[in-house]
């Protein structure tokens, strides 16, 4: 059934469940049918022992000749119509009907002997199958037992009536049922294959579109609303590519045509030792903002991959954070900013990838030299309860708090102008919250317009047996 669609299951299943439940149906019917039948023959026998009996004891009979005699002349209505055997203690037949001898039936099984009347079936039910009711009474001292019969050909020819006329209306309802079933689960599926229909006229120049939601609240309209969401992020990321495409090409175009046009110049005339110097600063210069920015989209592509292999051990962040603090510090004085460092006594130990959690630590405190003309940047290192905190604090230009929201999103930035002249490629903090990110960590944001910045890392302490 797998190759079958969802209607043709739905109608298979409904098939097979109405099928079932119906032939459970006639079944249980024939048997009743079946049993009410024998019940009625039995009733019927046990009315004409009552009445039999009596005849039989008041006519003191023990002998063929004498049942011969009173069976054949008697008028009485209660042996009118009886077939009857008689047999004695040694299951031999003292007297039998006629019918019952043309038929040759064989000596009946003696009654009990507690006075009650004993109902059993004798015969094949495809041959000439008969009822019969056993009473043992004593006639003349003579123990008998006397069988009435009943033949049951007429209401074997009954049930097999019942059964051909329950056969066909068995049939029938199966296939007016299967009818049902396949027009039913064809309206049922047909707000389905709508929903399909529009889902497929949605490609990437209408993304913006969405699927219209049914009136009803059930299964249908929550898939929808499912789906609309779906479509929603699948735009967002959409846009977010086409947009970092467009960021990317205008990143590696500015450096590129400065490279083009430094040499088309140098190319045109002689030029002294000093200008060519100056010409390869350029395109020097130019070509390591070029390196630094494939690097890095490199690096978040593969993170975005998860292909980047991260190796966790155990990183030592009071020496991880002085070792990043003086090999910036340089270039800190070159600026004319006062770096410093406060870390916490001791080791604080955390999980982590040495090279990644040193690479968060510069791009974050290089981030901060870029927006700090003057002043001093702070690197705090302390453990509150089971966390780290990481914090890295200037006293730069500051981000406006509308703009915090996009801080992180790449190639934003929050000067354009004055990180672009500083070599920035607006990658920096998307790379870092990554990297946090692999780490368990986050990085929350505070900052005032002109009064500066201070990015919070809160990393989870090394616990026992970790890592």
């Amino acid at each position: 059934m797998k190759g079958l669609t969802i209607q043709l299951r739905l109608t298979a299943w409904y098939l097979v469940t109405t099928a079932l439940i119906l032939a459970l149906f006639a079944a249980g019917s024939w048997y009743a049918m079946r049993a009410s039948m024998l019940h009625t023959v039995d009733r019927d026998l046990k009315f004409r022992v009552a009445q039999v009996m009596p005849f039989i004891e008041g006519h003191k009979m023990n002998s063929l000749e004498q049942f011969q005699s009173a069976f054949s002349s008697e008028s009485s209505t209660a042996v009118l119509g009886v077939f009857v055997q008689v047999t004695n203690d040694r299951s031999e037949i003292v007297f039998e009907s006629n019918i019952l001898r043309s038929h040759r039936i064989s000596a009946l099984p003696p009654a009990s002997a507690s006075g009650t009347i004993d109902l059993s079936t004798v015969g094949r039910w495809r041959q000439w199958p008969i009822r019969v009711a056993s009473k043992q009474i004593v006639s003349g001292g003579v123990p008998l037992t006397i069988h009435l019969v009943q033949p049951l050909r007429d209401m074997l020819v009954s049930l097999r009536e019942y059964t051909t006329y329950l056969a066909l209306l068995l049939t029938l309802a199966v296939i007016i049922a299967t009818n049902l079933a396949y027009l039913v689960s064809r309206r049922a599926l047909a707000p389905v294959e709508s929903l399909r229909r529009d889902a497929e006229a949605i490609d990437s120049d209408h993304l913006s579109s969405r699927l219209p939601l049914p009136p009803t609240d059930d299964e249908l309209k929550r898939l929808a609303q499912t789906l609309n969401a779906m479509l929603t992020r699948i735009e967002d990321g959409f846009h977010a590519v086409q947009q970092f495409t467009a960021d990317a090409s205008h990143e590696l175009r500015a450096p590129l045509a400065l490279i083009l046009t430094a040499t088309e110049i140098t190319l045109r005339r002689q030029h002294s030792r000093e200008e060519l110097a100056q010409t390869l600063q350029t395109v020097q210069r130019e070509a390591l903002h070029m390196t630094r920015l494939v690097e890095q989209l490199l690096a978040l592509a593969r993170n975005d991959a998860h292909q980047n292999r991260t190796i966790f051990e155990r990183v030592d962040l009071v020496r991880t954070t002085r070792e990043t603090v003086e090999e910036l510090q340089p270039l800190a004085t070159r600026k004319g900013i006062h770096l410093v460092s406060t870390v916490a006594e001791g080791e604080v130990i955390t999980c982590g990838d040495y090279t990644q959690l040193r690479r968060l630590l510069v791009l974050l405190i290089d981030n901060a030299l870029k927006y700090t003309e003057a002043g001093t940047i702070s690197v705090t290192l302390a453990v509150c309860d089971s966390d780290i905190l990481l914090e890295v604090s200037d006293t730069g230009i500051g981000i406006e708090s509308s703009a915090l929201p996009m801080l992180f999103n790449r190639f934003w930035r929050a000067d354009k102008v004055r990180s672009r002249l500083d070599g920035g490629t607006g990658l920096g903090l998307a790379l870092a919250l990554q990297i946090a990110a692999q780490h368990k960590a986050t990085i929350t944001v505070t900052s005032q317009l002109g009064c500066g910045s201070k990015f919070l890392v809160t990393l989870p302490l090394l616990q026992e047996k970790e890592c």
